[in-house]
Formats: C-alpha cells, sequence, structure tokens
C-alpha cells in the first residue's frame, strides 16, 4: 500500500503558510486561489494536508536527503563502529570528529527542521477547533500531532539539551524570541506529549495508511525517552506495554528482513519512514512539493562504487572485532552471528567460508577495488586494519541483497524504495532490558537478551553467565553495537552508559575513533546553531560550549 502513503510529505506545500514566522501579508491576500489562513482550515482533508506537511520535515533528522543524509550521515559518524571517510562533506567530518561548532550548516540544518515540524504540529494544535470534524478523528489528529511535537523534542533533547520550548504556533518576529528552557523541561515536554498521543493513537492503521504514528510508536518514544531520563522504573513498565495485548510485535525471523523492501510493516516495525517509486526521482534536495520524491537513497550514499554507490563509511575495526568474536555453536549454517552477514560484506574465504558474489556476481574484490581510492584517504590518521580479519564494507541499508548489477546507483535500473525503519521491536528489548537491569529484574533483562541472542543464531546466556548488572550490561552494550549497526543510536548509549569526558574519551581512543584525540565534555551535545542564537536574541549557548 505503499502509493497511498504519498500522504506523508508529498503535499508539504500546501503547508507554506506554516513555514516562516511572519506571514501576515500573506495571509491577508484574498485571490481565491491562493491557500490562506481563512480558506485552509475548511474540512478533513486540511488536516490532512497538514499533517503530511508535519512529518515531512523529520525526513531530514530521522532519515535524510539525497545530498544531504544529515541525520543518517551526522549521528552515525559520532559512534565507535564506523570510520567515516575524509575528504567528503565538511559538516560531516567536523562533526564526525569532534572539531564541529556552532557554525555547523548540518546541525543547524537538523536544529531548523525539528522546528520547522514543531511549528507545524502547533498550527494544527491551535487550529483544529475551526474544522468540523468528527469527535473521534479530532481526538486521532491531535494525538498524532502531539506525537509529532513529542519526537521532535525528543530529537532536540537527545542532540542540544536545552532548547526553547515553544508549544503555541509563531506568528509574529517578536513571538520568535524565546529563552532555552532547561534540558528537564525540554524533556518534560517530550513525556506530556508522547503520553497524550499514546492514549489516543489506533493501535493499527488502515492499510492506506500505513507510516503513520500509532500508539506502539508513540509508546516506544515514551519508553526511549524515560530511559534517557534514567527513569528506569517507567521505562521498564512502559515498553512491557508493546510485549502485551492488544500488542502483537515480535522479532521477524529474517533479521535483513528489516532492511529490504521484501517484508515491510512487519511485526518487528514499530515506526517506518515509507518510500516508494513516487515523485520527482532527480529533485530530492530538501525539496518540499507536490512532487518531492519517495525513493530510499542511503544504497547510493553508503554503498560501494562497484554497486553503484558513493561510499561514505566503512566498519570499524572494534564492529569486526565484536561481530567476530563469538562463532556460532558448532553444526550451525554459518559460522558467526547471523547479523554479520546482512551487515557487512567481506571476503568469506578470509574466515573460513565459501566466498559469495554480490551486485549480479562481483566479488568482494571487485568491491574492495571500486572503494580503494577513497578507503586510502583513511591513511595515516585512522588505523583501518584489513588484516587480523580481512577486509569489510557496508551491506546492511545497500542494495546488496538484490544481488543485481548497479543496485546501489540511483540512476540504475532499480533504485531502493525499501522503507526506513526508525524503531523496531529488537531496539525495544535491548532498552527494557538494560532499564530491568537497572531496577534489579536481571531475570526479565536475561530473557530479553536472549531473544535477540537467539534470532541471531547464538546460544542463549544463562545466569551463571551474567551473574550481575555489569555483566548484563556488557552483554546489552555488545547485543545493541551488532543489533543496531547504523541505526542512529549508538552515540547516545555511549553518553549515556560513560558519564565523564575522560571516561568517554578512553573508551573512543581504546576503540580508535577518528577525532578521540579532540573529545571534550562539550560534545556529549551540540552547541546551540550560531543561526538560531543570531534570529533568537533570548536564546543562550549551551553551557558547555560557552
Amino acid at each position: 500500500m505503499k502509493k497511498s502513503i504519498k500522504y506523508i510529505g508529498a503535499l508539504a506545500l500546501t503547508m507554506a503558510l506554516a513555514g516562516s514566522c511572519n506571514e501576515r501579508d500573506f495571509l491577508t491576500q484574498t485571490d481565491p486561489n491562493r491557500i490562506t489562513e481563512t480558506n485552509f482550515w475548511k474540512d478533513e482533508s486540511s488536516l490532512s494536508m497538514a499533517l503530511a506537511a508535519t512529518y515531512s520535515p523529520l525526513r531530514l533528522p530521522l532519515y535524510g536527503y539525497w545530498g544531504a543524509f544529515t541525520g543518517v550521515q551526522d549521528i552515525n559518524a559520532m559512534g565507535d563502529d564506523v570510520f567515516t571517510i575524509p575528504g567528503e562533506e565538511a559538516p560531516t567530518w567536523a562533526i564526525a570528529s569532534y572539531t564541529n561548532d556552532e557554525n555547523n550548516s548540518d546541525a543547524a540544518d537538523i536544529f531548523e527542521k525539528t522546528y520547522q515540524c514543531i511549528h507545524r504540529a502547533n498550527l494544527i494544535l491551535a487550529r483544529i477547533d475551526k474544522v468540523p470534524i468528527d469527535a473521534a478523528k479530532k481526538d486521532i489528529y491531535i494525538a498524532e500531532a502531539k506525537f509529532l511535537r513529542g519526537l521532535s523534542y525528543f530529537i532536540l533533547a537527545s542532540n542540544w539539551g536545552a532548547v526553547p520550548l515553544r508549544t503555541e504556533p509563531v506568528e509574529t518576529t517578536n513571538a520568535y524570541a524565546a529563552p532555552c528552557a532547561s534540558k528537564e523541561q525540554v524533556w518534560q515536554q517530550v513525556v506530556s506529549d508522547l503520553s497524550a498521543a499514546k492514549d489516543k493513537l489506533p493501535v493499527k492503521r488502515d492499510p492506506k495508511e500505513q507510516g503513520r504514528a500509532t500508539s506502539g510508536a508513540a509508546i516506544g518514544f515514551l519508553g526511549k525517552a524515560y530511559l534517557y531520563m534514567e527513569n528506569y522504573a517507567q521505562a521498564e513498565a512502559t515498553l512491557t506495554l508493546l510485549t502485551q495485548a492488544p500488542y502483537s510485535y515480535g522479532l521477524v525471523d529474517n533479521f535483513e528482513d528489516n532492511f529490504t523492501d521484501a517484508n515491510e510493516f512487519n511485526k518487528e516495525s514499530i515506526f517506518e519512514w515509507v518510500c516508494a517509486p513516487l515523485g520527482d526521482p532527480y529533485g530530492p534536495w530538501g525539496a518540499e512539493t507536490a512532487n518531492s520524491p519517495m525513493f530510499n537513497y542511503i544504497p547510493q550514499f553508503i554503498g560501494p562504487p562497484a554497486g553503484g554507490g558513493w561510499f561514505k563509511y566503512v566498519p570499524s575495526n572494534y564492529l569486526v572485532s565484536q561481530f567476530v568474536k563469538e562463532p556460532r555453536p558448532a553444526g550451525s549454517d554459518t559460522k558467526f552471528d547471523k547479523r554479520m552477514y546482512a551487515t557487512l560484506m567481506w571476503k568469506y574465504s578470509t574466515l573460513g567460508e565459501a566466498d559469495k558474489t554480490f551486485y549480479d556476481n562481483k566479488t568482494f574484490d571487485d568491491l574492495w577495488g571500486s572503494a580503494r581510492a577513497k578507503i586510502l584517504r583513511l591513511y595515516p590518521d585512522t588505523k583501518l586494519d584489513t588484516v587480523t580479519n580481512g577486509r569489510f564494507l557496508i551491506k546492511k541499508y545497500t542494495g546488496a541483497w538484490r544481488n543485481v548489477a548497479n543496485a546501489d546507483n540511483y540512476w540504475g535500473a532499480t533504485p531502493s524504495t525499501a522503507n526506513y525503519r526508525v524503531m523496531r521491536f529488537a531496539e525495544v528489548l535491548l532498552m527494557r532490558a538494560e532499564a530491568a537491569t537497572r531496577n534489579g529484574n536481571t531475570g526479565l533483562a536475561l530473557a530479553d537478551i536472549n531473544q535477540i541472542r537467539t534470532r541471531a543464531g547464538l546460544a542463549p546466556k544463562t545466569a551463571a553467565d551474567l551473574p550481575g548488572a555489569d555483566q548484563l550490561i556488557a552483554e546489552i552494550d555488545h547485543q545493541k553495537l551488532l543489533e543496531m549497526f547504523y541505526e542512529q543510536n549508538r552515540i547516545y548509549d555511549l553518553r549515556r552508559w560513560n558519564k565523564s569526558a575522560a571516561q568517554l574519551a578512553s573508551v573512543l581512543t581504546a576503540r580508535e575513533k577518528q577525532g578521540a584525540n579532540t573529545f571534550k565534555a562539550k560534545h556529549y551535545v551540540l552547541p546551540i546553531p550560531a543561526r538560531e542564537l543570531n534570529a533568537n536574541p533570548k536564546a543562550t549557548q549551551n553551557d558547555l560550549w560557552k
């Protein structure tokens, strides 16, 4: 049912009135063919269009645009699981190497797009009483707007901490000026919005509405917010709701189904971003028009040149070492963790298995050869280890699973339309395991960990294997690294689990993270962008960056 979900993102032009702070002149237009404040909010179709426009800005922080994969590109670059290829986009390299500052354009773009979503959600909440609509439907629209606002503040709290808190539409230049609320106040807004959303959103969506928020998505992000706030009792209780009726989430048998177009909206999907062969395929640079594209451009971004990709990352030495750390039991159909085969590409014979081909019979040597010129840019500063376990490339999110020529090339015959999963049930289990461990509920934590291990083809752990909280947290760390690789989670976990700058810098150094030698306490958050400080006289820079 992908075609119906063109609703999300493709009609954002209808909310042009919501795109800036001072639209008074525009709103006084009387041309009946122009959208105005007077003629827009008239029926449910206007709410649907407004809601589409509210989803649209979140593409940048949660996924990205072709040519500016800001969320995927920058948030993932800060972790210990990838090496970023130098000499590509300068703003991304600055973030990846911890040399960014308040003038970083990527961070500013994420910040501004997130507030654009908040502004549009606020408009819906402020105007919905003007629209004649059934009370039950009205509740759902309100809940959906609050979900999007809560998710936006989740992004801001996670990345910036203390930011301006806006819960009303900004409709004059003067009204834009707002002081930064405390980080705690921002998190409370997240909790308030997501709590309200979970109580009114539907458990399931009609097939024509797949991709829109559900109560499960609100619960998932609410539980994640509690975890990040270190309210472990609430985190465990909230996430547990997703394991009980009326919800029927679970792990799909094939891990790779979460990253292809073969099994979308499966039982593991909590919230996913819909991609489809719709819109103008060659104009996706941040566009918000009725013909905006809905293809998935991530394969173009990370795939090797021999598969048609631009090739921006390689797996870190640390990630590879953790994947090969635990071979599967004797007699298994693969030597290593099943997830490794969906996440990475390598020359299998190097590690004692029969070689396979990719992208219509290209060998791994072909792929590596095509990427070699960029890989050489890593040296001498980044010590990519191609000797201990061999050479590795990223497979996850590429089109390599198709095994067709040029699968990662957007201009090729098979551009990707695989949906992007923003949250999966596997993450819910690992978050609950962490919260349960902190709460002393070690039996539940072990059970959740073993669900993840079993799907990966690994032997279950016993209480004797993981006798205490430290051992459980170490296993959760290990499983999140392998399970959630490249899913915009790693840096947040590293910050939460390593409280001091000295401790985190030591971890990053030991794992050969690019920029570990420049990491400081201020890098636990991003600085408030200079563009915001210049436009908002009441905003102040984050204390860590002063």
